[in-house]
């Protein structure tokens, strides 16, 4: 079946650092990077949605695929949240940690081995890698990624223990099953499919979720949760994506050399930024788990858990403006400030108002999600929220450094976010617990928030001089034709 012209959708992979709609991502955030930092993803849709915006039919169509990419997002985003929410109610602390730190172990290693191969895929023009080549890729990484989880567990076992490794290894599992889906989602995005990847979100939201408050209910050991979870992905993977994704392409695991080759080279350097987003996510639970326990783990990712919900509209946002900032970045400066100026009011208010909702009743809104455990958190939550303040700034001003074709200044700025944080957080949790990891976060989104801005008034004085020099040479252009004529 011909393949329709690719158009952006909003949707990616990842994403990875705060605020992503992938699915499998975290119960944390997952958004600046994820979705905002792929260079190959964002070109493409900058090429072509740019274009298709001004059509009829087309901008109509375009429409309503990104409407389904945004309700994709949000299906992923509260079934997150609320996972979390059952989660901490019904099983002690202590296992609700060891979920979480699997997650924070699994999710790196695996963006790093499995690639971003969804983003060479979908970006392709001249269809040069099939479904089935990344699938046959995908297959050879996951058997990567089993082996170094099993040797990771292996050396770790004595420190982990066995329950915990059990943990970390149906985490993988889980994350091999999503990263499986997430190639027949590539096809369903390049076809403008996103419908049906929503109602795939949807189906496996519900099903997760009715899985977790049955075990909260009636089952003690958390490992029950991660099977159901595991059989939810890839049931509704084999019986519902790869159906319909065959409907657009051959999604048969292949193998060839030369292209299976050249995806992993055109993959890595998007794994390897997703995998830096990913860490700057979990770095701080690195830290609290040998130093506090695993009830802390819980503890802190509960915290981060309500801003996560945020950080996915905003994400979601982000991506609908992507393209046409983009375009206005080429087409002028005024226009492209002033969206970026409307989208960073967007995300303000909607930090201000979490913030101050925290600042007035955060031992209340502890208590109705968590339990009266949490309460005594509610300080730390105070300092989150304001830490997602910086955290939705950083994702807007990094979406616009991509808008603006610098790829390697987004990375430069998620890297720089990961050195802080960890180095905040190594320091810090030690003598002052949960809130050395709190404000380590505070000081990497405030970090990145600051270069992204430098990067992003170096590329308006770059482009006001592109645009002085153009005139210029036209001027000197029109002056030696009017002489050639006289």
């Amino acid at each position: 079946m011909a393949a329709r012209t690719q158009k952006g959708t909003g949707c990616h992979e990842g994403n990875a650092g705060w605020g992503s709609g992938a699915p499998a991502r975290d119960f944390f955030l997952a958004g600046a990077a994820v979705g905002a930092g792929r260079a190959a993803d964002l070109a493409g849709e900058g090429g072509t949605a740019a274009g298709a915006g001004s059509g009829g039919a087309g901008g109509a169509a375009l429409a309503g695929n990104a409407l389904w990419a945004v309700l994709g997002n949000v299906f992923y985003a509260a079934g997150r949240f609320l996972i979390v929410v059952l989660l901490t109610r019904g099983f002690a602390s202590a296992q609700v940690g060891q979920v979480l730190y699997g997650l924070a172990v699994v999710t790196p290693l695996g963006f790093l081995i499995n690639l971003e191969l969804r983003s060479v895929y979908v970006t392709d023009p001249r269809g040069w890698a099939g479904a089935g080549h990344c699938l046959g890729v995908r297959l050879a990484s996951n058997v990567l990624l089993a082996a170094v989880l099993a040797g990771l567990c292996g050396l770790n076992y004595r420190t982990w223990g066995g329950h915990k490794v059990a943990i970390i290894l149906l985490v993988g599992l889980v994350r091999m099953a999503e990263s499986w889906a997430d190639v027949y989602l590539g096809v369903l995005q390049k076809h403008e499919r996103m419908k049906n990847w929503a109602v795939s979100q949807a189906i496996k939201t519900v099903l997760v979720l009715a899985w977790a408050a049955a075990l909260a209910r009636w089952v003690s050991e958390i490992a029950w949760f991660l099977a159901g979870w595991l059989a939810v992905t890839a049931g509704v993977a084999w019986a519902y994506d790869r159906r319909q994704a065959g409907r657009w392409a051959d999604v048969r695991p292949r193998w060839d050399g030369a292209v299976s080759g050249r995806l992993v080279r055109s993959g890595l350097p998007l794994g390897v930024f997703v995998t830096l987003a990913s860490c700057n996510q979990y770095v701080g639970q690195y830290f609290i788990q040998p130093a506090l326990g695993d009830a802390a783990v819980a503890h802190f990712a509960a915290l981060l858990n309500v801003v996560s919900g945020l950080a996915a509209v905003q994400n979601g946002i982000n991506q609908a403006v992507l393209a046409r900032l983009a375009r206005y970045y080429v087409e002028g400066a005024r226009r492209f400030r002033r969206l970026l100026g409307a989208v960073l009011g967007v995300s303000w208010l909607g930090a201000g108002l979490l913030v101050g909702a925290v600042w007035w009743k955060g031992a209340a809104i502890l208590r109705v999600l968590y339990g009266q455990e949490y309460v005594q958190f509610a300080p730390q939550f105070t300092i989150v929220a304001m830490a997602g303040w910086l955290v939705l700034t950083s994702m807007t001003l990094g979406d616009a450094v991509v808008a603006c074709q610098r790829y390697k200044s987004r990375m430069i700025a998620v890297g720089i976010g990961v050195a802080v944080n960890g180095l905040l957080s190594g320091l810090l949790v030690g003598h002052y617990g949960l809130y050395g990891p709190a404000w380590a976060v505070v000081a990497s989104g405030g970090m990145i928030s600051l270069y992204c801005a430098g990067v992003l008034r170096s590329a308006g004085r770059s482009r006001r001089a592109a645009g002085r020099s153009g005139a210029h040479v036209e001027v000197l252009a029109q002056a030696g034709g009017q002489r050639t004529e006289g």
